[in-house]
């Protein structure tokens, strides 16, 4: 017996006349407990399919020889997803976001079903162009978040999440730009990345999880490394 609770809601509506209009005269709110036995047809229906799905969530992709963790102002987990991304597109800088990533992955075996639970949105890689102005304004927004998962370009901050110093992936002065990969979630000004809104979006042809998972598949052994392609300094 398997007890599910719920709120009914009663509402009566008062017709007007013949007009389509309502006027919601009362309502009434109770909790009504419901039994409901299990329908051993509808599991003998359901069971090859939950069994194919598990099966194909505890794939075995790859091997990582370290945690993948998030954090900040780098992390293993963020450097290895940017570093990646950027073997599917023609960009100079790859920027994704922490809280995109939705958890931590052990040292050993990689599942097919963990990526999943690291990127459960259907989010796409798309590649922005950006003039010099866009490019400083990306920096400023990830040295005052206190860092955000980048590949491609290196930075010093102070504690304040002021830039000190970076890099320049190309030479502004002879009219190039930046081009960017990023997940279309944040290329439409999601997480207050409002300075990319409404720009041009070249899609790379493969989502976010997908492009993962190709790679893990495609990868023997991962050995993730912090290096310092962020530097915060204290006493600046």
């Amino acid at each position: 017996m398997k007890a599910i609770k719920f709120t009914l809601l009663i509402l009566a509506f008062l017709l007007v006349s013949c007009s389509t209009s309502y006027t919601l005269q009362s309502h009434e709110e109770e909790v009504i407990k419901v039994n409901a036995k299990i329908d051993s047809t509808i599991l003998r229906i359901i069971s090859p399919y939950q069994k194919g799905i598990e099966d194909l969530m505890n794939e075995v992709l790859t091997y990582t020889l370290n945690d993948l963790d998030k954090g900040k102002p780098q992390s293993t987990i963020g450097n290895f997803v940017t570093d990646l991304c950027l073997n599917y597109a023609d960009a100079h800088i790859c920027v994704m976001n922490n809280g995109g990533l939705r958890t931590n992955i052990s040292a050993g075996t990689i599942t097919r079903g963990e990526i999943y639970q690291l990127m459960p949105f259907e989010n796409e890689l798309v590649v922005l162009k950006l003039n010099k102005k866009e490019y400083i304004n990306l920096l400023k927004y990830i040295g005052k978040r206190g860092g955000e998962p980048f590949s491609g370009m290196t930075m010093t901050i102070n504690k304040d999440g002021r830039v000190i110093k970076n890099s320049w992936p190309v030479n502004f002065n002879e009219g190039d730009h930046v081009r960017m990969l990023t997940s279309d979630y944040l290329a439409n000004g999601g997480d207050n990345m409002w300075f990319l809104k409404d720009k041009k979006q070249n899609k790379v042809g493969i989502k976010l999880r997908d492009a993962i998972i190709d790679y893990c598949k495609n990868t023997d052994t991962i050995d993730v490394q912090l290096d310092n392609r962020i530097i915060v300094l204290d006493d600046e």
